[in-house]
């Protein structure tokens, strides 16, 4: 039996690594500003990955993690029914996340093209792949809590997700009541993102606390 808590620690750290990794080789190409973008809102994320070596290694890095967020996915389903969850909730969590991993490639692959269609195709896939996302995370933590005690890390994952709802609320608060949202809407597209995929790391903590493993046998014929 081989355990499988390293599938969410690299899905949630590949995309950290990869937005910050582009953004510095875009600012070091001049494609973009030297800043930090978390608070002076300088660079939404997907112009980081738009020009130059960083336009590529967007590509290699997002796509692979778009795969492993699928893999993802699929065994916290089997994690889940794991841990005696046996609802209507498991095949939702993979449709929808599987959904939003097919969203992400949408939005990767169209990334840096010209036209209304590709901007079209961008938009349609960045705002897909992080709704249902978040989606199949809150549906996870609200199983868990069902099934099981909750901890601290369980705790801390209902803590994330509920920031990351009042992030979201926020945005759209004030996008529609001051006239200068969009020189702040980068930096909550930066802060969005890193929560969404911290929210793996402590599902990689769940899944080793709980020992979930897996393994395979051999048939005999």
């Amino acid at each position: 039996m081989r355990s499988l808590y390293f599938v969410p620690l690299l899905t949630g750290l590949l995309p950290i690594i990869a937005i910050h990794l582009t953004y510095l080789v875009s600012a070091a190409e001049g494609f973009v500003p030297w800043c930090f973008p978390y608070f002076e809102s300088c660079t939404s994320i997907s112009a980081t990955g738009r020009h130059g070596t960083a336009y590529f290694l967007f590509k290699a890095t997002m796509i692979p993690a778009a795969m492993l967020l699928m893999l993802h996915w699929s065994l916290s389903s089997l994690w889940l029914r794991s841990l005696g969850d046996s609802g209507r909730a498991l095949p939702v969590i993979l449709v929808l996340g599987v959904l939003g991993a097919v969203f992400l490639i949408v939005y990767t692959v169209a990334l840096g093209a010209a036209g209304d269609s590709m901007r079209l195709q961008r938009r349609i896939g960045v705002v897909l792949y992080f709704t249902l996302t978040y989606l199949c995370q809150l549906l996870v933590v609200w199983r868990l809590r069902r099934i099981t005690r909750p901890g601290a890390i369980l705790n801390g994952m209902l803590g994330l997700s509920l920031c990351t709802l009042a992030i979201g609320m926020a945005t759209l608060l004030l996008d529609v009541s001051i006239e200068n949202y969009d020189d702040y809407e980068d930096a909550f597209e930066w802060i969005l993102a890193l929560l969404v995929h911290l929210h793996f790391l402590l599902a990689c903590m769940l899944w080793r606390q709980t020992r979930f493993s897996a393994g395979f046998r051999s048939l005999d014929v």
